[in-house]
């Protein structure tokens, strides 16, 4: 038998990816559902729950977003993370309807019939977004070597109403971290992302409002206590259309539990950006395993006791 170990399934997935990426135009972020940026910290951390909130606001259109989010995250083997997000959202479109803002994202209708202008009419909307469910894995990859690959798939249980922030469509994202230690406080992640929209939502969006996107970004994170992170992040698309930063300090709150604030900042034109500045906290619980005991001892222990 040859010695040469076979490559890992996730391997194949990765070049997948690549090609893809490749191969998949971008679009504007402004015409896509919102995708709250993958959980790359979940590998390292206890599995448990966390519990965050997120405001967007948008100064030009006057659109505001209060969003509470849970997650869940177990274990899959001995390295491997399964995580489960869902957040509830309340949305003020401040009196500016979603097609008199992009107007491309309204359907195409028969006849003469045109889109309802005021669609949907309401300007105060709350409803759950889409439940993501994920999976994170560290890889070892030929002339990459050891990065973190991420799978997620956003399920179609939301309200179009929501729309750009949540709709019923599913949308599969495939991504790839490759941290580079600078010095012993200091780790560079470089990432890549291939984002794919599946509409479902029936007759409410054109084609165009569930675009496929090519995201590509780096984190710079500063260790400067055991427990604390000050960590540093750009992303943008790959036309450029689409650019974020975002600041996100993490602090320990004692045993097993992490306090993370953060401020995020579209630096899209008006015309095309989601939203100006979004903050965001969370606060996550950790759960620790059962202790690994030694068998020897447990043996020890459950063998009958001589009498005295």
């Amino acid at each position: 038998m040859s010695g040469r170990r076979r490559p890992a399934g996730l391997r194949t997935v990765f070049c997948l990816v690549i090609t893809l990426c490749l191969c998949i135009p971008a679009s504007l972020e402004a015409a896509a559902p919102w995708a709250e940026p993958l959980p790359w910290d979940a590998l390292d951390t206890d599995p448990g729950f966390a519990f965050g909130f997120q405001r967007f606001d948008d100064t030009t259109s006057n659109w505001q977003v209060d969003a509470f989010t849970l997650m869940s995250v177990v274990r899959q083997g001995t390295a491997n993370r399964f995580y489960l997000r869902w957040r509830h959202l309340d949305f003020n479109t401040g009196g500016l309807p979603l097609f008199t803002r992009w107007p491309d994202v309204a359907p195409s209708l028969e006849g003469d019939e045109e889109p309802d202008p005021d669609w949907p009419g309401e300007t105060g909307i709350a409803g759950w977004g889409r439940p993501e469910l994920g999976l994170l894995a560290p890889v070892n990859l030929p002339l990459l070597g050891a990065s973190v690959f991420c799978g997620e798939v956003a399920l179609p249980f939301a309200s179009n109403d929501l729309y750009p922030f949540a709709a019923r469509s599913v949308t599969l994202r495939i991504g790839l971290q490759r941290p580079i230690v600078l010095r012993d406080d200091f780790t560079l992640a470089l990432r890549g992302e291939q984002v794919l929209n599946a509409s479902a939502a029936g007759e409410d969006f054109a084609e165009e409002a569930f675009p496929a996107q090519t995201v590509w970004g780096a984190g710079l994170d500063w260790r400067f206590s055991m427990d604390s992170i000050l960590r540093l992040e750009g992303r943008t698309t790959s036309d450029a259309e689409s650019r974020r930063l975002r600041l996100t300090l993490q602090l320990p709150l004692g045993d097993y539990r992490r306090l993370a604030v953060g401020v995020m900042h579209s630096l899209a034109d008006e015309a095309d950006r989601l939203f100006e500045t979004r903050i965001s906290a969370s606060v996550t619980i950790g759960m620790p395993g059962p202790p690994n005991l030694d068998p020897e001892t447990l043996d020890q222990e459950a063998a009958p006791q001589e009498a005295p």
